[in-house]
C-alpha cells in the first residue's frame, strides 16, 4: 500500500475512535475496540496518540466486570484541549468569541472600535490576553462578515456595511495572527451557530431564514450537512424570490438594489405602516384593523416563500432568525399552518434558539470543520 492510502485510512480509524471516545464517553479501549470491530493493539496505539495531543484523557476506573476482574481505565473527550475564535464584524464594531470544542464559551466581548485591519488584530490579541488562554492552543480564527464572501479564496466581495469591496481579507489576516483563518457570510454562520448549539443541532438538512429590523433579508441552507454556497456563493438569496403578482407589476430584481421578496418581508418593509416593527405587532395583537392587514400579508408572503422553499429542499426544520423573529410567536402558528396547506411536505418551523452570538458560534463551528484534520 502507498504511504499516502497508508496515512488516510491511519486518519480515518483515528477520527473513528475519536468521535467514538466523544459520543460514548466514558469508555474503556476495549469497548471502542468492540464497537468499531478494531483489534484491541490498533485501538490502544490510536488512543495513545491522542492522550498525547491531549484530545483524550484517561478520567478514571469503570465498574468491576461480572466476574470480579480487573476494572478498565475509561476515556474522555478533554474540549479544552484546543480553542477557537470567532468575530463578528459590524459596520458599529466586531464582537469577539472563544470557545472550547465543544462551544462552551470563555470569552465574549463587544468592541466598539473602527474596523481596520491593525485594530481587528490589536482586539484579538486583547481578547486572548484576557482570556488567559495561549495562542499556541487556538486552533483557527473565523470571520462573520455581513455581505458577499467567497469562502473558498477568502475574499470578502462586497460588504456594504463595511465598506469593503474585494478585499483579500483571509491572506492579510494570517500574516497577521499566524493561525488558519477563514470567513463566511453573517447569515451562514448564524445557521451554522444554530446547528452547532442551537435548534437545529446536529440536523444534516434544514433553513435558516434571516429577517432584520432593517432591509436585510437572507437564508443559509445545510442540506446533507453541508452548507450550499452556490457557484457564486450567492446560494440562499431570498431576497430576489418573485411571485406571478409581481412579474405582473413588472416589479423584477437588480443586482444592488432591494429584492422584490425583501421588499415585502423585510423589517423596514413592516415598520412603514406603524412607527417599528414592535409597535405593529402590539397593534396586531390588540386587533387593530391596519395592523391586521399588514400582519396578516406579511404571514401570507413569508409562507409563500417558505412553502417554496421546502418543496424545493425538503429541510427537516425551517429557523427563522434576526432581530424580526422576536416578534414571530404571536403569529408562528398560522406561518406552520399556511405552510402545511401549501406543500404536502412536512417540515417545522420555529424561531431561532440561539441569540446575538449565532454568528460568531457558527463561524467557529465552521473553522473547527474546516480544521478537522487537527481536531
Amino acid at each position: 500500500m502507498k504511504k499516502g492510502n497508508l496515512e488516510y485510512f491511519k486518519k480515518i480509524n483515528r477520527d473513528l475512535v475519536l468521535e467514538t471516545i466523544r459520543s460514548e464517553q466514558p469508555i474503556s479501549r476495549a469497548k471502542v475496540a468492540q464497537k468499531l470491530s478494531f483489534s484491541r493493539s490498533t485501538v490502544s496505539a490510536i488512543v495513545d496518540e491522542l492522550i498525547s495531543k491531549k484530545f483524550v484523557v484517561e478520567t478514571g476506573f469503570g465498574s468491576s466486570t461480572r466476574e470480579g476482574g480487573r476494572r478498565a481505565i475509561e476515556l474522555g473527550f478533554n474540549p479544552q484541549s484546543g480553542f477557537g475564535i470567532g468575530v463578528e464584524l459590524k459596520e458599529s464594531g466586531m464582537r469577539i468569541c472563544m470557545t472550547d470544542l465543544d462551544g462552551n464559551v470563555l470569552w465574549n466581548e463587544w468592541w466598539n472600535e473602527g474596523l481596520n485591519f491593525q485594530r481587528i488584530e490589536d482586539c484579538i490579541f486583547e481578547s486572548i490576553e484576557k482570556a488567559a488562554v495561549s495562542m499556541d492552543r487556538v486552533i483557527a480564527v473565523g470571520f462573520c462578515i455581513p455581505g458577499l464572501t467567497n469562502s473558498k479564496d477568502g475574499i470578502i466581495v462586497d460588504a456594504p456595511a463595511l465598506k469593503w469591496t474585494n478585499v483579500h481579507f483571509v491572506e492579510e489576516m494570517k500574516k497577521r495572527l499566524g493561525k488558519p483563518v477563514y470567513i463566511n457570510n453573517d447569515v451562514n454562520c448564524a445557521a451554522l451557530g444554530e446547528r452547532w448549539v442551537g435548534g437545529a443541532k446536529d440536523l444534516d438538512d434544514f433553513i435558516y431564514i434571516y429577517i432584520g429590523l432593517g432591509s436585510g433579508v437572507g437564508s443559509a441552507i445545510v442540506a446533507n450537512g453541508n452548507l450550499v454556497h452556490g457557484k457564486d456563493f450567492m446560494a440562499g438569496e431570498i431576497a430576489y424570490l418573485v411571485m406571478e403578482e409581481d412579474v405582473a407589476g413588472d416589479r423584477l430584481n437588480e443586482m444592488g438594489e432591494f429584492g422584490v421578496f425583501e421588499n415585502k418581508i423585510s423589517g423596514k418593509a413592516l415598520a412603514e405602516s406603524e412607527t417599528s416593527v414592535q409597535a405593529l405587532f402590539q397593534a396586531y395583537e390588540k386587533g387593530e384593523e391596519r395592523a391586521v392587514v399588514v400582519v396578516k400579508r406579511f404571514i401570507q408572503h413569508l409562507s409563500i416563500g417558505i412553502s417554496n422553499m421546502v418543496s424545493l429542499l425538503n429541510p427537516e426544520k425551517v429557523i427563522i432568525g434576526g432581530e424580526v423573529a422576536a416578534y414571530l410567536p404571536a403569529v408562528l402558528a398560522d406561518i406552520q399552518f399556511n405552510v402545511n396547506k401549501m406543500t404536502p411536505i412536512r417540515t417545522t418551523i420555529e424561531t431561532a434558539a440561539v441569540g446575538t452570538e449565532a454568528g460568531v458560534l457558527g463561524v467557529i463551528a465552521y473553522t473547527f470543520d474546516e480544521e478537522k484534520d487537527l481536531i
